[in-house]
């Protein structure tokens, strides 16, 4: 364990401890360029031709015209849950890869075989991901999600059995919500009533996780077991951690 924190000492007040979930609570199956592949085969869409680095590249370019998509249309902040709110997105990225001419229902089709992926087999906690979250809980930390993501991750913690291990479960993917903004933080301190500088926040990136954790005053934590790159990008005020369990060497329950 790394630790670059000047509130390192203060560990011992903290109350609540926050997550971020994929790459951090969970792994996944295949890739982004995989599950694309998987959903596009389910409809008929050929893409066989397409390579991975082609798929991330087409990716790439489309980051920022969904982000001013969502934005110019002034989306809910659960946008994006419903596959039809998904046609123009989809047309706008399989063009992006050459293809064209394909009809509003193969995109709605697309959409839904994509989020039935996403909703069963992608992605799985970590080995040891449930037992520190109990242990946690055993030690009397109050703990949430917070993740950016379009869909509910509800139903996934309940398959996993540690639904009920979260006091309070924020997500979201749309712009001025989504980490880095410290809204799903602020929002999750504000439901579980602890001030967000009581509040730690554990995730994978830089940029959106730590980000989000400075920006809410609450104390980051960066774990690398899925991202050891970014380790080197952590600014001064991170406490870096290789893997979820050394969480349980850092907190031993939260003073009175």
């Amino acid at each position: 364990m790394t630790n670059h924190s000047p509130y390192f000492d203060h560990i011992s007040k903290i109350r609540a401890i926050f997550f971020d979930l994929h790459h951090t609570l969970t792994k996944t199956r295949v890739d982004f360029q995989g599950l694309m592949r998987e959903a596009a085969h389910v409809v008929g869409i050929d893409i066989s031709h397409i390579t991975n680095e082609q798929l991330k590249d087409a990716f790439a370019r489309m980051n920022p015209w969904i982000l001013n998509y969502q934005i110019e249309k002034d989306v809910d902040i659960h946008w994006g849950t419903e596959p039809e709110q998904w046609i123009d997105v989809n047309r706008e990225y399989l063009q992006n890869l050459g293809i064209s001419n394909i009809i509003d229902q193969t995109l709605i089709e697309f959409e839904h075989a994509w989020k039935n992926i996403t909703k069963s087999n992608w992605e799985s906690l970590i080995d040891d991901a449930k037992e520190v979250l109990e242990e946690l809980r055993r030690r009397d930390y109050v703990l949430g999600l917070c993740t950016r993501r379009h869909d509910d991750p509800q139903a996934l913690l309940e398959r996993w059995s540690i639904r009920d291990l979260f006091a309070s479960i924020q997500w979201t993917a749309v712009p001025g919500y989504a980490k880095p903004s410290p809204y799903t933080l602020i929002q999750a301190a504000f439901e579980t009533s602890i001030n967000p500088r009581l509040c730690a926040y554990v995730g994978n990136t830089v940029d959106a996780d730590v980000g989000a954790a400075i920006n809410a005053e609450m104390l980051p934590i960066l774990t690398t077991w899925a991202n050891p790159q970014e380790a080197i990008l952590a600014p001064h005020k991170t406490i870096v951690i290789d893997s979820l369990s050394e969480l349980l060497e850092m907190f031993s329950g939260p003073t009175s």
